[in-house]
């Protein structure tokens, strides 16, 4: 080959790699949904409510953050519910608020999710591997 081949084929090699770095697809992000319903019975003489997260896809979770959004800037961050995998969970889709998913462990041993409060908003983070989703915030009645 020639010293003008051997340049040209570099050139084009170097700019198919820039167009590819470029123009990678973005990084998936979990789609999170959150649902409010009535749950047969009553607790403390008020009607029950179960909050159901709905993913996007099975996934193995490493962690599940609820945070209030209504808090003061300056109070201490307060999670109302904090799970993670202790070697990666059962692949999850739908699973409800606080309940024991399987193969999560409290993040910190014996504390429960905290009971949320009527009109407040909260907001939920999840981890799965290397991807991470963020819920629209969302209000109990």
């Amino acid at each position: 080959m020639q010293k003008r081949e051997i340049f040209w084929v570099t050139v084009l090699v170097a700019l198919i790699g820039i167009y590819f770095y470029t123009h990678r697809p973005p990084k998936k992000e979990i789609q999170i949904v959150t649902t409010i319903r009535p749950t047969p019975g009553r607790r403390n003489g008020a009607r029950a409510l179960t909050i159901y997260v709905t993913l996007d896809n099975y996934y193995k979770l490493n962690s599940i953050v609820v945070t209030p959004l209504d808090e003061p800037t300056n109070a201490l961050y307060h999670e109302m519910w904090h799970l993670v995998a202790t070697n990666g969970s059962e692949p999850v889709k739908i699973f409800q608020y606080g309940e024991n998913v399987q193969g999560m462990q409290p993040h910190l041993k014996g504390v429960k999710a905290e009971p949320l409060n009527p009109g407040e908003r909260y907001q939920m983070v999840i981890t799965a591997g290397k991807l991470k989703g963020t819920s629209k915030p969302f209000t109990t009645p």
